[in-house]
């Protein structure tokens, strides 16, 4: 007969697999831009590195990502520029989050079973649709392309407007030759919002992670959700308002910053609807 010690363990593994939280990470942040160009130039100056032009022709969307190597396993870590090329193919989620004022439009999660984590949320209300299967094009070169493959709940509104994906090559998303960036960036790793109610946000937010809040901080793996105290109305979704990008190099960062940082803000930047901080603190372990 086992010992009630090897019971215990085997009851522990067994809570441990019902449990496992679908959310395996805050993969990225979805910023709705009106001209994709002027974007890609503006970061560009600042020394990031972005991915080709990208469309998904049958929802008329368009992208380029600032891709950055220090993601946790299976996950990817980047900010997504996304713009519009044919409003009559828009979905009709896609429709309603890329309108409107520019700015960070949803938080992105890595999934590990997008269908568990779509009946994990539509149990705590989030009414997501089934998932949809995308295939994009990234061409390397004239003649050699590769297939980034993934599946996608799309946005719906929440304590946040968020959505999930899971992915099929997310080598693909640490290619060096794109997460390698001239200012030395490694990783966002917090993303600042704003809400009436801060620690009520956070408390959903945080049940919605499958994490634990403290006051009006969320912290999932290595990622911070901080949520300020502002006048707006007492309303969700709250607002993403920017993000964080660290390991960046001094030396670089001054000179990048010497013409766009924000007068009285030091390492920072707005633009496209979001403030931008440049750090060059380490990116923290996974």
């Amino acid at each position: 007969m086992p010992s009630p010690c090897t019971l215990m363990r085997f009851w522990i593994m067994i809570e441990d697999t019902v449990t496992e939280n679908p959310v395996k990470a805050i993969d990225h942040l979805l910023t709705f831009v009106r001209d994709l160009d002027e974007a890609a130039r503006f970061y560009d100056r600042l020394g990031f590195t972005l991915t080709p032009e990208s469309r998904i022709d049958a929802m008329g969307i368009v992208n380029r990502l600032i891709l950055f190597p220090d993601a946790s396993e299976g996950s990817a870590n980047f900010i997504e520029l996304m713009s519009v090329f044919d409003t009559d193919r828009l979905p009709p989620a896609m429709a309603a989050l890329l309108s409107g004022d520019e700015g960070i439009k949803s938080m992105v999660l890595s999934l590990g079973d997008v269908e568990g984590a779509r009946a994990h949320f539509v149990e705590l209300g989030c009414p997501f649709g089934p998932p949809m299967h995308v295939r994009r094009e990234w061409k390397l070169s004239a003649t050699e392309s590769v297939w980034p493959e993934f599946d996608v709940l799309l946005p719906v509104d929440d304590v946040v407007t968020f959505n999930g994906c899971r992915y099929y090559n997310v080598e693909l998303y640490r290619l060096p030759a794109w997460t390698t960036h001239r200012n030395g960036a490694r990783a966002f790793d917090r993303v600042d919002c704003a809400a009436a109610d801060p620690q009520t946000a956070a408390s959903r937010l945080a049940n919605v992670l499958g994490t634990t809040a403290t006051g009006g901080t969320v912290a999932h793996r290595d990622m911070t959700i901080d949520i300020r105290r502002d006048g707006a109305a007492a309303t969700w979704p709250i607002r993403i308002a920017g993000y964080r990008v660290t390991g960046l190099n001094e030396n670089y960062l001054a000179q990048a910053l010497s013409t766009h940082r924000d007068i009285g803000q030091v390492n920072q930047v707005t633009a496209f609807g979001q403030t931008i901080e440049l750090s060059s603190q380490a990116p923290r372990a996974s």
